[in-house]
């Protein structure tokens, strides 16, 4: 008999325990984190390869026309770093590890990593952004008997057959996220993805309004787990939906637009659990909350730095930015297919599309929501001037709104102009990558607030700088 989504009758699972333990905040609210974090990227994953994770749920602000514009970029806020141990003034990163583990199969056994993404808490901004890292990425490996390379999702496996334990792994992989791309990791969690559904339930379920182009009509289905395999279906409209039919809502392609949709349909997930999570209380079951994570979840996070973490949170709000590092940039690819000697299948990746997705997620503080102007002075048609400037600005420094403005006259030196004295920062950091002195530096006030934070003016000395 086919299963539908039609019915809001689904029952709410509901974890009960003979006794009453006593669970500690630091248990309690791990249990946030991996809730806000579940969703996002390949928690619902069929097992197929992730060469592209999801756009952002929530879009960052574009800022007014000044001229011609070059590809302006979303300004979230940015925080110091890295900086004071205090949570609430720097930002913490957060290395999230969805395992590839069956039903009846153990954390301490190795497995690779089906899911790797870094989760990135700004307490100034209260966003969060997670940047995914698809499993197939060619990396090089640093191990203490020297350096190789292979898939990204052997890091974690490396670790642990090295020491034996899930920490090692976590750890070898932290660290070549680091040697490969810069990216420093604070803490990380590893997940079972399989216990998604228990997550749900324990907040009740989640209500999901389905478009029709994303209903699914009598959909073969099976978790690999302990339930039989049923048609299912989701129609169109308003469905309350427990974790298993979330799971499932979220796992589907069976629709014209394949992957495509399947990405919607987790956006959907996605936003439906975040605004049932902030319209919770979620410690009023404390007993289910903990029920759904424990054996789902393990971390390094002490118990002193949860009160902080508790807070940053807390007022996110839900506020999430998701990107992929294997996604395209200006439709030019960031990752490509190749063949290792070995035979195995990877994907190599472009240097400069993956420093821009590190800007995008990581933002400098000081650059944030930033807007520059470039004219171009240089007295001579020449090809893209500007536009190889504004390119170099945005995907190798991580400026993120950069505008080409109209030609202007004639002059012999490029000039830098400071129109506000809060991205001081911002333009001594331009004028050390174009070799002029922080002496010569303009400072004005705009006349009006259409004005960019800096303008730089290109004269007949320009060189572009090295990447």
């Amino acid at each position: 008999m086919a299963t539908t989504a039609q019915a809001a009758t689904f029952p709410r699972t509901r974890f009960k325990a003979r006794a009453i333990p006593r669970y500690t905040i630091r248990d309690r609210l791990l249990f946030v984190v991996a809730l806000l974090t579940f969703g996002v990227a390949v928690f619902y994953m069929a097992g197929g390869l992730l060469i592209r994770a999801y756009p952002a749920l929530f879009p960052g602000e574009t800022v007014p026309f000044i001229g011609k514009v070059l590809s302006p970029l979303p300004g979230p806020v940015g925080v110091n770093q890295p900086g004071a141990s205090s949570v609430f003034n720097k930002r913490v990163n957060l290395l999230i590890l969805g395992l590839d583990k069956r039903p009846g199969d153990r954390f301490e056994d190795a497995y690779r990593t089906d899911t790797i993404m870094v989760a990135t808490i700004d307490p100034v901004s209260k966003e969060a952004s997670l940047l995914s890292f698809p499993r197939d990425l060619y990396i090089t490996y640093d191990l203490p008997d020297g350096q190789w390379s292979g898939r990204i999702n052997q890091s974690y496996l490396e670790g642990f057959q090295r020491e034996g334990t899930i920490a090692a792994g976590a750890k070898q992989l932290a660290h070549d996220l680091e040697f490969n791309f810069g990216i420093t990791i604070d803490h990380w969690m590893v997940m079972d993805f399989l216990g998604v559904e228990g997550i749900i339930d324990s907040i009740g379920g989640i209500d999901i309004d389905i478009p029709e182009e994303l209903a699914v009509y009598n959909w073969w289905y099976s978790d690999e787990g302990g339930r039989p395999p049923e048609y299912v279906t989701f129609y169109p409209g308003e469905q309350h939906l427990i974790g298993y039919y979330a799971v499932a809502f979220g796992r589907s392609r069976e629709s014209s637009q394949g992957d495509l949709d399947r990405v919607k349909r987790q956006q959907l997930v996605v936003e439906a659990a975040l605004t049932k999570v902030f319209s919770l209380s979620l410690l009023n079951d404390p007993i289910g909350l903990y029920n759904a994570y424990k054996d789902t979840v393990k971390h390094d996070v002490a118990a002193g730095e949860m009160p902080g973490l508790a807070r940053l949170l807390q007022a996110s709000r839900g506020n999430l930015q998701t990107y992929s590092i294997a996604d395209p940039v200006d439709g030019n690819p960031t990752v490509y297919g190749f063949e290792t000697a070995g035979g195995a299948a990877v994907l190599g990746w472009d240097p400069e599309n993956v420093t821009y997705w590190l800007n995008k997620a990581f933002p400098k503080t000081s650059y944030s929501g930033a807007a520059v102007e470039i004219q171009d002075g240089f007295g001579e048609p020449m090809e893209d001037r500007d536009e190889a400037l504004g390119r170099y600005l945005r995907f190798a420094k991580g400026v993120p709104v950069v505008y080409i403005g109209p030609e202007r006259t004639t002059q012999a030196t490029t000039t830098i102009t400071l129109f506000r004295e809060g991205r001081r920062e911002l333009a001594v950091d331009i004028a050390g990558w174009m070799g002029i002195p922080t002496a010569a530096i303009i400072t004005k006030n705009p006349p009006d607030e259409s004005y960019p934070d800096v303008l730089i003016a290109i004269g007949q000395d320009f060189i572009l700088p090295d990447k």
